[in-house]
C-alpha cells in the first residue's frame, strides 16, 4: 500500500508539474500577444495623423496663395503653430494626470480638435470671410488653428502614454516593436494625406483639402469610442505637475541657502542629492519620482535642434521645391507640397529595415547600439541633410533643378527621424516613472515647441541667401550633438523591475 500510495503520489505530482508546465507556456504565450484594445488605438493613430499632416501639408502655400501672405511670414505662422501645438502637450498631460485620466482626455479633447478643424475648412470656402468681395480675412485660419493646436496638443502625450498602458510588466519586451507599429502608423496616414490634400487644393478646392482631415478626424474620435469596452483604464494618478514644483522649488531654496551659509564660512555638510532637501515635506516615493523625471527631460536639452531642423520639410524646403522643375513627365507637374509625403513615405520602408534587419544585425554582432547612440547617431545624420539642402540651394541659386534633387536631404533626414524620434518616444515612455509618465511625454513634445519657436526667430532675422540659413541650422545641429553625447554619457539607465509599473530606483551602469 505504501508504495501503491507514494506510487499514485508520484503520479500525481508528474501531472501536477505538466500542469504547471502548460500552463506557464499558456501564460508565456499570452505575454507574446499584443492586446486587443491596441487596434482602436493604431486606427485612431491612423486617421488622426491623416488630418493633422493634411492641413500641415497643404498650410503654407494656403497662407501664400490663397491669404496673400509673404513666405516669411507664411513660415513664422507655420511653426507658431506647430510650436502651439506642442507647447499645449503640457495642459494634455495635466489634464490626464491630474483630472480625466488618459481614456477620457483623448475623448473629449478630439471634439475641440474636430471643431476646429470643421472651422478651417468652412472658412476655406471662397467669399465666407470676405467683405464686399474683398480678398479673404485670416480670423477663420486663426480660429481654426488655434481650436487645431489645443485639440492635438491635448491628446499627444497620452495617445502613446495609453497605448504603452495597455501592456502588462510581463510584455514589456513587446514595446519596442509596439511604438515601431506605432510610428508606422503616424506615417501612413501622413503619405496617405500628404499625396491626396495637394490634390484636392489644386484640383477641387481648399475647403474640400481642409474638409476630408476634418471628417477623418470625427471617424478616428468614433474609432477611439468603440474600443472603451476593451481598454486598460488607469485612473487619474493625481496633479503630479505642482507636487514636482514644490519638490523643486524646496530644492533650489535648499541649494540656495547652503552656497550663502558656506560664502559665510558655513561648513555644513549638503544633502546627497539637492531634491532630498524635500523630505519631511513631499513622500520620498514622490521625491524619488522627480529626480527619475528630471534625468529625462535634461536628456532632452539638446533635442529642440533636431526638430528646427525635420519641421522645416513642411515650410522651408516646401518653398525650394516651388522653385524647382517638378516635372514627373512631360506632361504631368507634381505639386511643390507633395514632396512633403516623400518623408513619411520612406519611413514606412525604412522603419521595418531599421527594426528587423539593421538593429538585430548589429544585435547578432554583439555591437547593437544603445538608445542614447543611436539619437546621438541620428542627430549627426539630420546635420548632414541641411549641408545637402544648403548645396542644393546654392545649385538651385544658379539654375532650375530637377524637384528629385532634393531626395538625398529626405533620405538623410527619413534616416535622423527614425533613430532619433522613434528611439526618444519609447525612452521618453519606459524612463519616466509610471506616475509622471504623461509629465514626461509632454516634456518630449516640447522639445517640438521649442524648436519651432528657434525656426521663428531665425526666420525673422532675414538671412540674405537661403542657403546661408540652411548651413546656420546645420552648423547648430552639429554643436547640439556633440552636447547631447555628453550629456548622455553620463546618464544611468532605468531598469524594469516592479510587477506593477515600468520603473525601479535601481541603476545600472551607463553604457551610453
Amino acid at each position: 500500500p505504501m508504495t501503491t500510495q507514494r506510487g499514485e503520489l508520484r503520479t500525481s505530482s508528474v501531472l501536477l508539474d505538466g500542469d504547471d508546465i502548460e500552463e506557464e507556456a499558456q501564460h508565456n504565450a499570452n505575454n507574446d500577444k499584443y492586446p486587443a484594445s491596441v487596434k482602436f488605438i493604431l486606427l485612431n493613430e491612423i486617421c488622426e495623423r491623416f488630418s493633422f499632416y493634411g492641413l500641415k501639408t497643404i498650410l503654407a502655400l494656403y497662407l501664400t496663395d490663397y491669404l496673400l501672405f509673404s513666405e516669411n511670414q507664411s513660415t513664422v505662422i507655420v511653426h507658431v503653430f506647430i510650436m502651439a501645438a506642442y507647447t499645449t502637450t503640457l495642459l494634455g498631460g495635466y489634464i490626464s494626470d491630474a483630472i480625466l485620466g488618459k481614456y477620457r482626455t483623448i475623448l473629449y479633447v478630439s471634439l475641440v480638435y474636430s471643431l476646429g478643424s470643421i472651422v478651417l475648412a468652412v472658412t476655406a470656402i471662397p467669399g465666407f470671410t470676405s467683405v464686399g468681395g474683398g480678398p479673404p480675412h485670416w480670423w477663420g485660419m486663426a480660429l481654426g488653428l488655434v481650436l487645431i493646436a489645443l485639440g492635438t496638443g491635448g491628446i499627444k502625450p497620452v495617445v502613446s502614454a495609453f497605448l504603452g498602458d495597455q501592456f502588462k510588466p510581463q510584455q514589456a519586451h513587446l514595446l519596442t516593436t509596439i511604438f515601431h507599429i506605432f510610428y508606422f502608423c503616424i506615417n501612413f496616414g501622413s503619405v496617405l494625406s500628404s499625396l491626396i490634400t495637394p490634390a484636392l487644393r489644386t484640383y477641387v478646392a481648399y475647403s474640400v483639402a481642409f474638409g476630408l482631415p476634418a471628417v477623418l478626424l470625427l471617424v478616428a474620435t468614433a474609432i477611439f469610442w468603440l474600443g472603451r469596452s476593451q481598454y486598460t483604464i488607469t485612473p487619474p494618478s493625481g496633479a503630479v505637475l505642482p507636487t514636482a514644483i514644490k519638490v523643486i522649488r524646496i530644492g533650489v531654496v535648499s541649494r540656495c541657502q547652503y552656497v550663502w551659509g558656506y560664502l559665510r564660512g558655513s561648513r555644513s555638510p549638503p544633502p546627497i542629492h539637492w531634491l532630498d532637501a524635500a523630505g519631511g515635506h513631499v513622500p520620498q516615493e514622490r521625491i524619488a519620482d522627480v529626480k527619475a523625471t528630471l534625468s529625462v527631460l535634461f536628456l532632452f536639452f539638446p533635442l529642440p535642434l533636431f526638430w528646427s531642423l525635420f519641421d522645416q520639410h513642411s515650410s522651408r524646403w516646401v518653398f525650394q521645391a516651388r522653385a524647382m522643375d517638378r516635372h514627373v513627365t512631360p506632361s504631368y507637374q507634381m505639386e511643390p507640397d507633395q514632396m512633403v509625403a516623400l518623408n513619411p513615405l520612406l519611413v514606412l520602408f525604412m522603419v521595418p529595415l531599421f527594426d528587423r534587419g539593421i538593429y538585430k544585425a548589429l544585435a547578432k554582432m554583439g555591437r547593437s547600439p544603445t538608445p542614447l547612440q543611436r539619437m546621438s547617431i541620428g542627430m549627426l545624420i539630420t546635420t548632414f541633410s541641411f549641408v545637402a539642402a544648403g548645396l542644393l540651394q546654392l545649385v538651385l541659386d544658379q539654375s532650375t533643378v530637377s524637384v528629385f534633387w532634393q531626395v538625398p536631404q529626405f533620405l538623410l533626414l527619413t534616416c535622423g527621424e527614425i533613430m532619433v524620434s522613434i528611439t526618444g518616444l519609447e525612452l521618453a515612455y519606459t524612463q519616466a516613472p509610471a506616475s509622471m509618465k504623461s509629465l514626461v511625454m509632454a516634456g518630449w513634445q516640447l522639445t517640438v515647441a521649442v524648436g519651432n519657436l528657434l525656426v521663428v526667430v531665425v526666420a525673422e532675422s532675414g538671412f540674405e541667401k537661403q542657403y546661408q540659413e540652411f548651413f546656420f541650422f546645420a552648423g547648430l545641429m552639429l554643436l547640439s550633438t556633440l552636447v547631447f553625447v555628453v550629456i548622455a554619457r553620463q546618464y544611468k539607465y532605468v531598469t524594469a523591475a516592479k510587477e506593477d509599473e515600468y520603473q525601479t530606483l535601481v541603476h545600472s551602469p551607463s553604457i551610453a
